[in-house]
């Protein structure tokens, strides 16, 4: 969309059609709503400044923020398919477009991809917008601490002072006073308005200039500018269109690093994502079939730990800036003593947990599988080396939907299996999880327990949870399905249908996948003539590979097949579409087991 020509009005107009257009499609699709709406008019105004592409890359961390973007970059016509299977991405991905020079579904990574892209191509502008909570972000703060030499770079701040929810901890709410110090600026500005009245404020001029320095320093014990070599403007009206133009203007004539401060307001123009911003953070696409009252895991484990927690007084619950989403919300409000997110800090969390379990404590770290892959160094040095139990509660593990291939939760069990001295569950049912809880209260090792973005189901009659202990919920021939988490109810509802083709058999719940049930492997497996592992995770160095392993090691000789997720950038859509594309439900997951027990791939 070419804005170079746009009056003020004219960009004021297109602001207001932006956010009518992306309320629609978000409240149909589904999306990152409040957030979007808090950047109109700060995304219009950079890419009527930035306009050239041949000279400017803007970045964004991270892409929820990134609506007005796509639209504004070429995707206007197909804004409608935004997060649908096939249609436009959830976050910026340059396998969309040319204009996303980085992809943006995790937090804290376009500040350290702006310095790299900065000092590689010292001839373009580099701009990276980025939130209030993904700057306190470490990863963020090493990069800040890395851009003082770099002329070509600017970074801008949208605080709105939300992240998904409230931003959390000191270095938040330090940057909070240190960059929006109204005192400092009203007396900058109040000194200014008196040097510039008459002859004496002209004489004087020079020596308050020398004085400034000092007067910041007062204000802004480490100010950005002085420090971390930035020129700072701010701080900015978000939403006024010409003082934003102004300000990118100087900011484009200055050698950087410049640093602009945005004040926006998350939800701008729609009431009620303006009076409930976490709310309307993120939207779930309209669903005529949701009955309600349906529990997902997260509920399920949330209640639980709030149950168990009413007796043991060592139990804590972390987040890493998602206490609803992951189900804490009610263990916040109970046990605020013990409740603590520390924001968008994974791998911090990871120790912080381990902190806590070597004093004695019982670390409950509730976390999206996507998000503890940031702390993968963390669970080797600090937790598996030491042998802590800390409990990590894996949350949207497998397929997630319409976050889509930054957010989908399949290498948790790749990498944990690699980990020495963890424990990896993934309970096939509700009932199962509150058993594995129960379990984790005393357990002494690091376990992971994980989980899908999927409504709990039972099983009638079915045993209790017995670590490294399978069981038989269906009995049958020739074949043997081995389901582990959520695929054993995916198992269970095509069970008639792998009758009708003559391949059905003996159906396993395999919640332990490390430690296996080798009993149950020297005991069983060669009385099948196909051995079927089910889970839904990552197809590389997976249960089905221990098991593989293991088999191998035993001198079985068996075939076994591993039924997975064969690809490691899973598009997004609608979770259920993308498990039967992926044949991991219903036909299509007959399909593939029927073929591979025919040798036909």
């Amino acid at each position: 969309m070419n804005l170079d020509n746009m009056t003020l009005e004219n960009l004021n107009k297109l602001c207001s059609d932006i956010r009518e257009k992306i309320i629609d499609v978000v409240l149909k699709n589904g999306g990152h709503l409040a957030s979007n709406l808090g950047v109109v008019e700060l995304t219009v105004a950079l890419k009527k400044v930035f306009n050239d592409n041949e000279k400017n890359r803007i970045l964004f961390d991270v892409g929820h923020q990134a609506y007005v973007y796509k639209i504004l970059t070429g995707r206007e016509e197909n804004f409608s398919t935004l997060r649908t299977y096939k249609g436009l991405g959830p976050f910026l991905d340059p396998k969309e477009s040319s204009e996303d020079y980085f992809i943006s579904g995790h937090a804290g990574s376009a500040l350290s991809a702006g310095c790299g892209i900065a000092y590689a191509e010292p001839e373009v502008r580099v701009i990276v917008v980025v939130g209030d909570a993904s700057i306190a972000n470490g990863h963020s703060l090493e990069a800040l601490n890395n851009m003082g030499n770099l002329k070509n770079m600017i970074v801008v701040l949208n605080d709105n002072d939300m992240s998904i929810g409230k931003s959390v901890g000191s270095l938040s709410n330090f940057f909070s006073r240190m960059i929006s110090s109204r005192m400092y600026m009203n007396v900058k500005k109040d000194v200014k308005n008196i040097i510039d009245r008459g002859k004496f404020g002209r004489k004087v001029k020079n020596t308050l200039g020398r004085a400034e320095h000092s007067i910041k320093n007062f204000f802004l014990p480490m100010s950005i500018s002085e420090n971390l070599g930035f020129k700072y403007f701010g701080v900015v009206d978000g939403h006024n269109m010409e003082e934003l133009l102004n300000i990118f203007e100087k900011a484009k004539e200055t050698e950087g690093p410049v640093f602009i401060h945005v004040r926006t307001k998350k939800g701008k123009g729609y009431k009620p994502a303006e009076e409930n911003k976490e709310k309307f953070h993120g939207v779930s696409p309209y669903n005529p079939f949701k009955v309600e009252g349906q529990k997902i895991y997260s509920d399920i484990f949330g209640e639980k730990l709030v149950s168990m927690a009413e007796t043991d007084k060592d139990i804590y619950a972390i987040s890493a800036g998602m206490v609803k989403g992951t189900g804490l919300k009610e263990f916040f409000e109970k046990y605020p003593e013990r409740s603590i997110d520390v924001g968008i800090a994974e791998g911090h969390g990871v120790t912080f947990a381990a902190g806590l379990a070597i004093s004695g404590k019982k670390p409950y770290y509730a976390v999206y599988s996507t998000f503890l892959s940031r702390g993968v160094g963390q669970l080797i040095h600090d937790v598996s080396l030491q042998n802590l139990p800390v409990r990590f509660m894996i949350d949207r593990a497998g397929i997630v939907g319409e976050d889509g291939k930054t957010h989908h939760g399949i290498y948790d069990v790749p990498f944990m299996l690699s980990i020495p001295n963890f424990t990896i569950i993934a309970p096939t049912t509700k009932k199962e999880l509150e058993e594995v809880l129960e379990f984790s209260q005393n357990y002494n090792s690091p376990i992971g327990i994980r989980y899908s973005k999927e409504n709990g189901f039972d099983i009638e009659g079915d045993k209790p949870f017995v670590l490294g202990k399978w069981r038989e919920v269906r009995k049958g021939e020739k074949n043997l399905y081995i389901g582990t988490g959520s695929m054993l109810k995916e198992i269970l509802d095509v069970e008639e249908i792998l009758k009708e083709k003559g391949i059905s058999g003996t159906i396993v719940s395999a919640a332990s996948i490390k430690p296996m049930d080798t009993e149950y492997i020297n005991k069983n497996f060669e009385k099948y003539d196909n051995i079927i592992v089910l889970e839904e995770s990552y197809f590389e160095n997976s249960f089905g590979s221990e098991i593989i392993d293991y088999i191998n090691s035993s001198k079985i000789n068996r075939k076994i097949i591993k039924i997975g997720i064969e690809t490691g950038a899973v598009p997004h859509g609608k979770r259920g579409i993308l498990l039967e594309e992926y044949g991991l439900r219903g036909l299509k997951l007959v399909e593939r087991i029927e073929g591979k027990i025919n040798g036909e791939s």
